[in-house]
Parts: structure tokens; C-alpha cells; sequence
């Protein structure tokens, strides 16, 4: 009997033992990288899924520009699509260009530490200036007025009122 125990110990030890191993071999590993099926990634981030590629190029920039692909993208010789990689189109480092001044602005003046295309903490974004235009508007005739309410006091106390409207003037 005492035998019998001592063989089914060992067979136990060495099954845990290998459940062990596996486990921790497992857990040591991380998931195989796949290779980028985008190339000449200049702005973007080189491991970016197909699905924020899309939501980028497509939601992003084809709804703030009102463009298509083959608007940066050059056509690909004799084929129906545009070359993605291609740096054909002068039109795509334009726009690579206001990329980078995005990331600027963001970063300098709102304080946005690590500003990414795409990322929802982005204050200005492309739709900031283009409004759905590939071309934004720069001659508007209507003055945009903001009214952030009356200027604070001291101690974040409110200031005097506004002071009333000039009474219009005859000839």
C-alpha cells in the first residue's frame, strides 16, 4: 500500500510540476507581433490596428476635409486604388504637415502631454479649421464672439456688471 502511495505522489508531483512550467512559460511569453502591413508611416504611430488606421483616415480626415483617399493617396498604376505608401501626391506631406502642427498646437497650448491623431483628448483636430472643406474658410464675413460672462474679481469673486449698451447716436 505504501508503495502503491508513494507512486501515485511521484505521478502527481511531476503532473503539477509540469502544469507549473507551462504555466509560468505561458505567462512569460507575449503575443507574437504582427508585422505592420502599413509602410512609410511618418506621423503615425508604425503599430497602429487596422481599426484606428480606418477611423483615422477614414471618419477623421474624410468627414473634417469632406476627401476621399485618392485625395493624398496617389493612384496606383492601372489599378483602381490609390498606392497608400506612395509619396507621390505632394497633397499627402501637406497633409502630413498639418498633422504635425495639430500635434503642436495641442501639446503647446492645451496642455495635451502626449497628443495623438486620433485620440479623443485632441482639442484642435482637423474639423477645428475645415469644417468638412478641403479648404477652410479664411474669409468668413461673420466675426465668431465668445462670451466667457464677466471678467473675475479678486478672489475668484465676480466682477462689476457689464457696463449698458451706448445709446445710438443721431445725425
Amino acid at each position: 500500500m505504501r508503495k502503491l502511495m508513494l507512486q501515485a505522489n511521484r505521478k502527481l508531483l511531476v503532473i503539477m510540476t509540469i502544469v507549473v512550467v507551462v504555466i509560468f512559460g505561458t505567462a512569460g511569453t507575449t503575443a507574437p507581433v504582427h508585422s505592420n502591413v502599413y509602410k512609410n508611416l511618418k506621423i503615425l504611430p508604425q503599430d497602429i490596428s487596422r481599426e484606428a488606421m480606418h477611423d483615422i483616415m477614414d471618419v477623421q480626415f474624410g468627414d473634417a476635409l469632406g476627401v476621399h483617399c485618392d485625395y493624398c493617396h496617389a493612384k496606383e498604376p492601372g489599378a483602381d486604388h490609390p498606392d497608400f505608401a506612395s509619396d507621390a501626391n505632394p497633397k499627402k506631406e501637406t497633409a502630413r504637415d498639418m498633422m504635425r502642427m495639430v500635434l503642436q498646437m495641442n501639446k503647446d497650448n492645451f496642455q495635451v502631454a502626449k497628443p495623438m491623431i486620433g485620440d479623443s483628448l485632441m482639442v484642435v483636430t482637423c474639423y477645428t479649421c475645415h469644417h468638412g472643406s478641403a479648404f477652410p474658410d479664411t474669409k468668413s464675413k461673420v466675426p465668431v464672439v465668445h462670451d466667457f460672462g464677466p471678467p473675475a474679481g479678486r478672489a475668484g469673486q465676480p466682477g462689476p456688471p457689464p457696463p449698458p449698451p451706448a445709446a445710438p447716436q443721431k445725425n
